[in-house]
């Protein structure tokens, strides 16, 4: 069980991240739900998006993408000023990470022109009411232990291994975004650039999975986030994040949303595509992107033809 209304005002030291998610058990609902729905939608997703020229999935990538850009920002209440996706270099130049590729990644998540470093003094979530007076759920990791914990990311974020944890986009996607905030390395933008990671882990691990090359996730999941905003929220603030409580219910919750946003937005998707395909063909004329930058990027955004299980 989660702490009491959500709240829980303890201080976070290091612990290792590796213990904590070794105590982390797939429920049965949620091993259901990712066999019987997820991955078959996805499946046909992924072989229906191959059916088009390598152009047209170029563009509706970079369209998709840049509107998953926006959606995240209004999830933090921030209006993003929709820079040139060519001009801002939009692509992920790397799947990978390192403590410079997050703090970069952080970077353009608040739109900034300097990187931050990781934070030095204490990070809470919470909100002021009317008068003023501020309520917390709870703290991000203590200042000192950052370091430490974002080790221990970076670990968990490059671990393979063929356990379902590790090795399903779904879940270890959900995961990867789960402790990014829970650590709360940053002072702003931990959320923002949470998704950012979201997005690669599962571009990564769906290239191993389907033989792609893709730079850039081929489903968003931050539209559905917004309007489940409240779940969204209350998913996150009801886990423990330490060694001291059995939270295993509480993070198997986590994974079920984040599977029910998926689903959610694979059906607006597939729906779209069987719909749009004129849309699809237009949208070079509703987004400014060079053809150079198009005809550069389009080998390398486009699926197989025939996706490999």
């Amino acid at each position: 069980m989660g702490p009491e209304n959500n709240v829980n005002l303890a201080r976070v030291h290091y612990f290792p991240l590796e213990e904590y998610i070794d105590r982390i058990t797939l429920s049965d609902n949620v091993r259901r739900h990712l066999d019987e729905e997820t991955s078959k939608v996805f499946d046909k997703y992924i072989q229906m998006l191959s059916q088009y020229s390598p152009e047209i999935v170029a563009r509706f990538l970079i369209n998709s993408f840049y509107s998953e850009i926006k959606t995240s920002n209004l999830i933090e209440h921030h209006i993003t000023n929709s820079p040139e996706i060519s001009e801002k270099n939009i692509f992920y130049d790397s799947l990978n990470v390192n403590h410079q590729r997050i703090k970069n990644l952080h970077k353009f998540a608040l739109e900034s022109d300097t990187v931050d470093d990781y934070r030095t003094g204490e990070a809470w979530v919470g909100y002021f009411d009317k008068n003023n007076k501020k309520h917390i759920y709870w703290y991000g990791s203590e200042p000192e232990d950052i370091k430490k914990f974002m080790d221990d990311y970076i670990k968990c974020y490059k671990t393979k291994s063929v356990v379902l944890l590790n090795s399903s986009p779904f879940f270890k996607s959900a995961l990867i975004s789960l402790l990014f905030i829970r650590i709360h390395p940053f002072s702003d933008g931990n959320g923002r650039t949470a998704r950012l990671l979201y997005d690669m882990k599962f571009t990564e691990l769906i290239n191993s999975i389907y033989k792609t090359q893709l730079k850039i996730s081929p489903l968003h999941i931050s539209n559905s986030i917004l309007i489940n905003q409240c779940t969204y929220v209350n998913r996150l603030d009801s886990i423990y994040f330490d060694l001291e409580h059995d939270c295993n219910d509480e993070i198997n919750r986590w994974f079920q949303f984040c599977l029910d946003m998926t689903d959610e937005q694979l059906f607006f998707l597939t729906n779209e595509m069987k719909e749009n395909r004129k849309e699809l063909d237009e949208l070079e004329k509703r987004l400014y992107i060079e053809p150079s930058f198009i005809e550069k990027n389009a080998k390398a955004l486009t699926l197989s033809k025939q996706p490999k299980k």
